[in-house]
């Protein structure tokens, strides 16, 4: 079909599916789909913004994943952009670059997936772009979000004596795109799922800005020493980490000794994890390992990484490496 009306097909899934919210009835939205802009109802006070993209070849394979799961992984590492700042989403804009041999049939089953995760985390989608492309497919979203409390949370502000806690299993998601490579993905389902559909938590985050004594975070998605290098870099401190903190369930001892890959590597250094990254008032671990957080370190006053004492890169994903 041609552009309009494929735009048309994407509308109609975004605002009219059972697995979406018609802009007719969210008071956020007062013009969605259709316009030359989007125009919002927002509540008084400050908007925060973030984007990403996935391309086809770098973060996403159509014969590794449906492409309902490709659509709502799109959706999913945005809000988990805004879940680290503890911001709720608000709305966002999807935009597709086309190559030819893409057919009608895959970008409406993208967006289909764009339209469920839209509501699971209640981000409506109000308008977007499609342009043709001579390279890969490319998915981009831009999200909004409103912060949750009076504060939102960031990468600076760690303090020395702070402690390190992180959400969640880290490496799951390396394993599982590292399983499909080898094309042993059905045996680890598991961990083929945490690749293909990750997690935003916005509730944790949202929880976390509101508590005074969470000093700093930020999703992990090149990575746990990349990303909490950005952390340090931002707060001017250092870190020490204790390697025996960070919990390898068997089922990824058993895929990495399988794919002949160190388990803790693929923790320390995989991306994709979109877990929260935490520093925390010492006063307040406690509570945070009730919430699910797991402490991993300290925060020191002598700058640089180190890992059970000896000094470590902070080595993550990085596009232009």
């Amino acid at each position: 079909m041609d552009e309009f009306r494929l735009i048309a097909a994407i509308k109609e899934i975004l605002n009219q599916g059972p697995a979406a919210k018609d802009e007719t009835r969210d008071p956020r939205v007062e013009i969605g789909i259709g316009d030359d802009a989007a125009l919002l109802n927002v509540p008084a006070g400050k908007i925060v913004a973030t984007t990403d993209t996935l391309v086809q070849g770098v973060h996403f394979r159509l014969d590794w994943a449906r492409p309902r799961e490709i659509g709502a992984k799109a959706v999913a590492v945005n809000v988990s952009d805004l879940a680290a700042m503890g911001c709720s989403p608000l709305a966002a804009l999807l935009s597709y670059e086309l190559p030819c041999e893409i057919d009608d049939r895959t970008v409406l089953a993208i967006t289909k997936g764009v339209a469920q995760a839209g509501f699971l985390y209640d981000l409506p989608v109000v308008g977007g772009n499609i342009t043709s492309t001579s390279g890969p497919l490319a998915i981009t979203i831009a999200a909004l979000g409103v912060p949750s409390s009076a504060r939102v949370l960031t990468r600076g502000g760690a303090l020395v004596g702070d402690v390190v806690m992180v959400s969640g299993h880290l490496g799951a998601a390396t394993l599982g795109r590292l399983a499909l490579e080898r094309g042993i993905g059905a045996k680890f389902p598991g961990l083929v799922k945490a690749y293909r559909r990750p997690v935003a938590r916005v509730s944790l985050g949202c929880a976390m800005a509101a508590d005074g004594r969470v000093h700093s975070a930020i999703d992990i998605s090149d990575g746990l020493l990349a990303d909490l290098g950005h952390i340090l870099d931002a707060s001017g401190v250092g870190a020490n980490l204790d390697s025996s903190a960070i919990l390898l369930p068997p089922k990824a001892l058993r895929a990495a000794s399988l794919l002949g890959v160190d388990a803790l590597e693929c923790a320390l250094m995989g991306g994709d994890d979109y877990e929260l990254l935490a520093v925390v008032s010492e006063k307040a671990v406690g509570d945070w390992i009730k919430a699910g957080m797991r402490p991993l370190g300290k925060i020191t006053k002598r700058k640089g990484m180190r890992l059970d004492g000896k000094s470590i890169k902070p080595t993550g994903w990085n596009h232009r490496s």
